[in-house]
């Protein structure tokens, strides 16, 4: 359909287009082509706050297709996620709305709009970020799990697939080990019948976690104190560092801007109106659609809580619940459908679609950048991720051996075959706090900080330094580095406005 094949395609442009290059992307890439290339996460590089699994998977990407481009890999794996998350979208209003396929896939569709105009799902989408694997991995447990009838017995290989998928994507980010627990509590309700009956019901969804959750541990076991510094403590100082300098907001002050966006409260709105449907109707509501509509509202919650859980919160946390309220309005949307056979059914059907499709229009209307991107999937030498693999290699063929670059923004080495110092393999992350870790901590995690990066340059000194990462408000950051260099260096400063200094 047209529809579908516009958003699909709105969703590539709005991937390949995003700029600048965010600080993140360097670190999930970045991690990737370590562990790719046999270093150990957490014990020979900094990879904070995040469970390994999405650089293991963009890594294995990345050596499958041999290739270097890897911000390109990391922002196709992220757009084919949303599409999927699109696609999976319109699927589970076709199968809440039955036998009336074609209301549901308008609604669908709908729903699908909703989504993808959402402007927080804009601002986040598409990033080199684990955010949009997470998501997908969870909208595809739902559609397990609402595909799936309990009685008499559901295949146990749906059951497993559901917990296999949940914990990789806690692997990921481990928050998401709270909705594992409520897919958990879904099985367990929906089994039905004795304590016997739930557990062997839900066993395979146990023993599939299990067995995808050894990996990540296996890993923490490596090196516990440096995971527990990555994931615990060094999150904890970096947190801090942003308090101290001012750079975080208000958790309520920003949720409530998050939620005032037309595209937000157009979906709301909908999610709003459902809910009051579901609850004057809930007689209506088959024990398959109750238990559905149920499990996709608790996940909802669930990301909702998950958002405040940080020590700071950024937009892009409130981009995670949407596709799960539009999921939420499929349920009691697909029962007034059912109703509409009598007038007063037909009434309240009819004015339920004039809401939602009111409400697509109105998030299309407010955020048309989406569409005025459209023609850059066409121009791909244009992409952000190819220019900088074009910039990378072009910097490359300056730097002499051992080609080890200096730099915040180690994938402007990597692409180009260049080496970087794993201290600064998170970019400028970890380097903003690890002066406050002790220095056996920070010979563990390893990392380095403004303060002692002379020390780990005087041990290996670099071939070239690339500067100008970093935004104009945190350019201080990068003047130790520059410090640190020689004088006679000669610089070449390019249209990007990146600093490239090379040793003669």
């Amino acid at each position: 359909m047209l529809i579908l094949l516009v958003l699909l395609a709105a969703i590539l442009a709005n991937s390949m287009t995003k700029q600048p290059v965010s600080r993140d992307e360097h670190m999930y890439c970045t991690a990737a082509v370590l562990l790719a290339r046999g270093q150990a996460i957490y014990r020979d590089f900094a990879y904070p706050a995040q469970l390994p699994y999405h650089p293991l998977l963009l890594g294995t990407l990345c050596r499958a297709l041999h290739t270097e481009h890897y911000l390109l890999v990391g922002r196709l794996l992220s757009a084919f996620c949303d599409m999927a998350v699109v696609v999976l979208i319109l699927a589970i209003y076709r199968r809440a709305f039955d036998n009336h396929r074609l209301a549901g896939q308008w609604l669908g569709l709908a729903g699908a709009v909703l989504y993808a105009f959402n402007p927080l799902v804009d601002y986040a989408a598409g990033y080199a970020w684990n955010h949009n694997v997470v998501i997908a991995c969870v909208v595809l447990s739902f559609w397990v799990f609402a595909r799936t009838g309990f009685r008499p017995a559901p295949p146990f290989w749906r059951i497993a697939a559901m917990g296999a998928l949940l914990t990789f994507a806690t692997g990921m980010r481990v928050t998401t080990a709270l909705v594992v627990v409520v897919f958990l509590a879904a099985v367990l309700a929906a089994a039905g019948g004795s304590i016997y009956n739930r557990i062997r019901t839900a066993l395979p969804f146990a023993v599939a976690s299990l067995l995808v959750l050894a990996w990540p541990l296996w890993i923490v076991m490596q090196a516990p104190k440096a995971a527990w510094l990555n994931l615990v403590e060094i999150p904890a100082l970096y947190g801090r560092w942003l308090h101290e300098i001012g750079l975080v907001f208000n958790k309520a002050g920003l949720t409530i801007d998050c939620l005032k966006t037309p595209g937000y409260l157009a979906l709301l709105i909908v999610a709003g109106y459902s809910i009051a449907v579901a609850v004057r109707r809930r007689a209506s509501l088959g024990d398959a659609s109750r238990r559905n509509l149920l499990l996709a509202g608790g996940v909802v919650v669930c990301f909702c809580l998950i958002a405040f859980i940080p020590p700071t919160m950024w937009h892009q946390y409130w981009a995670v619940p949407v596709p799960f309220l539009v999921i939420v309005c499929a349920y009691p949307m697909a029962a007034l459908r059912q109703a509409a056979q009598k007038p007063d059914g037909r009434r309240s059907f009819r004015i339920a679609c004039a809401v939602t499709f009111s409400c697509a229009t109105l998030a299309i209307l407010t955020n048309l950048t989406v569409l005025r991107r459209l023609p850059a999937v066409i121009v791909p030498e244009y992409w952000t991720p190819v220019m900088l693999h074009r910039t990378a290699v072009d910097i490359a063929g300056r730097v002499g051996e051992p080609k080890l670059v200096l730099t915040l923004g180690p994938l402007y080495a990597l692409e180009g075959g260049s080496d970087i110092y794993p201290e600064l393999a998170s970019g400028s992350i970890v380097y903003r706090a690890a002066d406050a870790m002790s220095a056996e901590d920070r010979a563990i995690t390893p990392t380095v900080g403004p303060a002692t990066l002379k020390d780990l340059l005087n041990r290996k000194p670099p071939s070239a330094a690339i500067l100008g990462v970093e935004p104009s408000y945190l350019s201080f950051l990068e003047e130790p580095l520059l410090q640190a260099l020689d004088p006679a260096w000669p610089r070449h400063s390019r249209e990007d406005g990146l600093q490239v200094y090379v040793r003669p």
